[in-house]
């Protein structure tokens, strides 16, 4: 007896077989795709967070470090004590605030310490060794 002419049912029932199987590998993979994609926009949502956490805070700290500076440029340096004026200072501005010209005041200064002042002493002492004494 011939055989029918057709598709053999065994090999319909592995190409059935491997259609099923295709369709749900393709199903597997969907879910997998969703699964992963939901996990990394979970990761990049967390993450973005997180920067904008970091972010916030660094410009928080700048904030408060402009603070600092600008208080800190607010303060008024420590003043110095002033120096004293020596007394021939303050004899000169005495003497001008009475009217009399420097070269006046300095001539003053100069007869109300007897006339010698350390340069003109200095000059005494050094013609005294430039003189010559050695007899011969």
């Amino acid at each position: 007896m011939p055989k029918p002419a057709g598709i053999p049912k065994s090999l319909l029932a592995d190409v059935n077989k491997a259609k099923s199987r295709i369709a749900a590998l393709e199903k597997n993979h969907t879910s997998l795709v969703k699964t992963k994609l939901a996990a990394i926009e979970k990761a990049q949502a967390s993450l973005a967070k997180e920067l904008k956490d970091s972010v916030r805070s660094f410009n928080d700290a700048l904030k408060r470090q402009q603070e600092t500076i600008a208080s800190l440029g607010k303060l008024k340096a420590a003043k110095k004590e002033k120096r004293k004026p020596s007394e021939y200072n303050l004899f000169l501005k005495d003497k001008m605030s009475q009217g009399m010209s420097m070269i006046d005041a300095v001539k003053a200064w100069k007869e109300k310490e007897g006339g010698t002042s350390s340069s003109s002493s200095m000059r005494e002492s050094s013609q005294s060794w430039q003189s010559p004494t050695q007899q011969y």
